[in-house]
């Protein structure tokens, strides 16, 4: 009984997700553009969200829901800039990853590119009542502040909900389908029944 116990603290290792959000990505043609691919997503405790930045100046700011486009002194990715010429999946792109604590809602801007208002918004877990799209109709409507993020580093940690790690992620083209996370649990699952094994 002992072994299953130590081999199910595994799990949680075993099943989480990458979730990859381009920045500085549109969401609805696919090409170079404002905002977040996708502009809103749903991670479980102990997932990453892994923010993959576009051709151009771009950042990952955590703010509030009822001020959008303000940084609320939590994560910041900092400002990424990346050659307009390289194509909007090209490899090796600059990344960085915040792992998911919880699944209270969060939200980010884009503060670099300076098109909050425009709709570079971010929705992590966001609820019944605090939508995204009324997160989006907030930013719309937002007064922006002239300071812009001068930060080239990740920093911060999202308020008590994720931790950013502050190093870059492996760049992905794509984020993984369900194939590919079967196959990683697969491995994972397989290196916690051996653990078992050996008990």
């Amino acid at each position: 009984m002992r072994s299953i116990h130590f081999a199910s603290l595994f799990l949680p290792f075993v099943l989480a997700a990458d979730f990859t959000v381009g920045v500085g990505k549109d969401e609805t043609t696919g090409k170079k553009g404002l905002g977040f691919d996708p502009s809103s997503i749903n991670p479980a405790v102990g997932d990453f969200i892994v923010f993959e930045f576009r051709s151009g100046s771009h950042s990952a700011v955590q703010s509030t829901f009822d001020n959008p486009c303000t940084g609320n002194g939590g994560y910041n990715s900092g400002v990424q800039t990346v050659d307009d010429s390289l194509s909007v999946d090209a490899p090796n792109l600059p990344s960085v990853r915040l792992q998911v604590n919880d699944t209270n809602p969060l939200w980010f801007f884009d503060e670099a590119g300076g098109l909050c208002t425009k709709g570079a918004v971010l929705s992590v877990n966001p609820s019944t009542t605090q939508t995204a799209a009324a997160f989006k109709a907030n930013a719309a409507s937002a007064v922006i502040a002239s300071k812009t993020s001068s930060s080239t580093s990740p920093s911060g940690s999202a308020s008590g909900s994720a931790a950013g790690s502050g190093t870059p992620a492996p760049a992905q083209s794509a984020p993984p389908n369900g194939a590919e996370r079967l196959v990683t649990s697969a491995y994972g699952l397989a290196f916690s029944l051996a653990l078992w094994a050996l008990l």
